[in-house]
């Protein structure tokens, strides 16, 4: 299947952008005409990948949730496929009717899911698998909505955190910016003749545009060059997302770790509440998991869990473990009810995840807004200092 951007006119009149996968831009303009969109303009998105269908968190809960609802109401999952492919938008008729292609190949829905990409995917591929196994597909799949929601909710809002410190940081180097090919250009000619009567600090000022002027623009070129090859190749952005990821989960208080395990133990939950076996609970909860070193950490305990471990002594021998999430499950353990001690280590981590990177960007936000200010400050008194010294020059 191919990626495309389309313009169409939905039901109320009004125009809506967006992408979707189809084999030909007139199959998408079938499908557009589905969900009674009248399309305006198709066209193949810029950027082809061999695999291009795949799902947000956010899509992935809404078609589990979907698909649980019609399931209870008694429908097949063929039959359920075949009404998304009606209801939903483009992007999610897209997949459902490659879903439903798979299913009539013969394919159950666990492996039809294998074709779209994606961790929020994979878990729900690791959903139908549970629900498979345990005849207790819709139960499963509205359990997993739940948890793909939350997941969702919870990025968004880290997400939304860190615009304005990012927002922020942008506009410093904006003003170091002009400040170096636009006001220091301009007053050097008037020190040109002062020689070595200039203050000190105004020539390092100067010395500090004649080197940012050097410095920014193959500082740009890298920049451009790192996001090219990130956008161009899969084994890059896997390698730049792994060291990323492993420095984001050192300390004991890294946000960071704590939404990656909060996930974890959510999807671990959905599991075991199915009646999935522990270790094999424990192996599709795991599956979506997809940085390098955590992984193989994760997957180190499934011989542990087959052999009869307990579970809190497998997170306890992963390094990167929340202490936290152990006693939850510790004690999950001792009373019998460690499904439910998952779910609530789960939404511990996931309030104490945002709550902690609240914290920082607090933190943060005002003393880059105060090194910005105070940056901006010296170099303009440095320079103040310059023309101070060439107006005593020409009074002289």
């Amino acid at each position: 299947m191919k990626a495309f951007r389309y313009s169409a006119l939905d039901p109320t009149g009004k125009t809506v952008n967006g992408s979707a996968y189809a084999h030909t831009s007139a199959d998408l303009r079938d499908q557009l005409l589905e969900t009674r969109m009248h399309p305006l303009r198709i066209r193949p998105a810029l950027f082809q990948g061999r695999r291009t269908l795949s799902l947000s968190d956010g899509e992935a809960a809404r078609l589990g949730k979907d698909l649980a609802q019609l399931l209870t109401s008694g429908l097949s999952i063929s039959q359920a496929l075949g009404l998304l492919q009606a209801r939903e938008s483009p992007r999610l008729a897209s997949i459902a009717r490659e879903l439903r292609s798979r299913l009539a190949a013969g394919e159950p829905l666990s492996s039809a899911l294998g074709g779209v990409q994606g961790q929020p995917a994979r878990f729900l591929q690791a959903l139908a698998r549970a629900g498979e196994a345990s005849g207790r597909q819709a139960e499963v799949l509205a359990a997993g909505a739940v948890s793909l929601a939350a997941a969702d909710t919870l990025k968004k809002r880290l997400i939304t955190l860190s615009v304005y410190p990012a927002f922020v940081i942008l506009i410093a180097f904006g003003s170091i910016a002009v400040y170096a090919y636009a006001v220091l250009p301009a007053l050097e000619p008037a020190f040109a003749g002062l020689g070595d009567d200039i203050p000190r600090q105004t020539r390092l000022v100067l010395q500090f545009g004649s080197v940012a002027r050097t410095i920014i623009p193959v500082l740009a070129l890298l920049a451009a060059g790192v996001s090219l090859t990130l956008a161009v190749s899969a084994p890059a952005r896997t390698l730049a997302r792994d060291q990323i990821a492993g420095l984001l989960l050192r300390g004991r208080r890294s946000p960071f770790q704590d939404f990656i395990f909060s996930s974890l133990a959510s999807r671990l939950a959905v599991m075991l509440k199915a009646g999935v076996p522990l270790a094999a609970a424990w192996r599709l909860a795991r599956e979506p998991v997809t940085i390098a070193g955590l992984a193989r950490a994760l997957a180190a305990q499934d011989s542990r869990l087959m052999e009869g471990a307990k579970l809190s002594d497998a997170i306890a021998a992963i390094p990167q473990s929340p202490p936290d999430l152990i006693h939850y499950v510790a004690l999950g353990e001792q009373s019998g009810q460690t499904p439910q001690a998952l779910s609530d280590g789960s939404m511990a981590m996931a309030s104490r995840a945002q709550e902690t990177l609240e914290r920082l960007l607090s933190i943060l936000t005002p003393l880059v807004i105060v090194a910005v200010g105070a940056l901006v400050g010296l170099i303009t008194l440095m320079v103040f200092q310059g023309l101070l010294a060439v107006g005593d020059a020409v009074s002289a």
